[in-house]
């Protein structure tokens, strides 16, 4: 006997069977979800767009200014990707953003904010974290691209990738775009000297350096 294929409508507040207006409602629920998803993700990728990111840096720098828990962004740009698009066309230009950006994803926190700076740029958030940390999320990244297999029309390709890290400790009253721009200065360094590494704004203390934590600077300076 044919099974039953069983039917999962929502049911009409008014009690109406079959409600056509009430169906039409939960439809537009549903694209309207699926509208706001998009509009605060980058089509290609998946990661965060670049209007989230300014609001969403915005708001962690505020919350590290009242908590005095740092927060650290990191700024990769994938080396020499214009030769990928020359060679082998957009199409697997796209093709290689989507591998590179998924494997990312694959090794940061959940609490981490990816999202796409531009073109080949990208810009991960990280909440509540220490530079000395962050530099070792962006040296996880960058190996685990450099020793990934990629291959583009049957044939091997190798690709590296620069990364700029920086921490906001809340001690100053820099603007979103100033703390990207520091970011970038180091990602800068990274590029002009010999690309495929990490550059911090600054040198991190070792992890079990004894050093106070930003909540007993606070206090001592009160």
């Amino acid at each position: 006997m044919p099974q039953k294929t069983q039917m999962n409508k929502e049911k009409c507040p008014a009690g109406i069977r079959d409600c056509p207006v009430y169906q039409d409602y939960i439809a537009l629920q549903k694209a309207y979800r699926r509208l706001k998803r998009f509009s605060i993700k980058d089509e290609l990728t998946g990661y965060y767009n670049y209007s989230f990111l300014m609001a969403t840096l915005g708001n962690e720098m505020e919350r590290t200014r009242r908590s005095g828990l740092p927060c650290c962004i990191i700024l990769a740009d994938i080396d020499h990707f214009k030769s990928i698009n020359d060679k082998f066309g957009h199409e697997a230009g796209n093709l290689t953003l989507k591998t590179i950006t998924g494997l990312w994803k694959q090794n940061i926190r959940q609490v981490d904010y990816p999202c796409r700076y531009g073109g080949e740029e990208f810009l991960f958030i990280l909440p509540n974290e220490k530079l000395f940390n962050a530099i070792h999320t962006a040296e996880r990244l960058r190996k685990k691209l450099a020793r990934h297999p990629l291959y583009l029309k049957k044939q091997p390709v190798r690709l590296t990738s620069s990364f700029g890290v920086c921490e906001y400790n809340g001690l100053s009253h820099h603007s979103a775009n100033e703390l990207i721009e520091k970011a970038d200065h180091s990602l800068y360094q990274a590029k002009q000297t010999g690309r495929n590494r990490t550059c911090p704004d600054s040198l991190p203390p070792p992890a079990d350096s004894g050093q106070l934590s930003m909540a007993e600077r606070m206090a001592l300076f009160k």
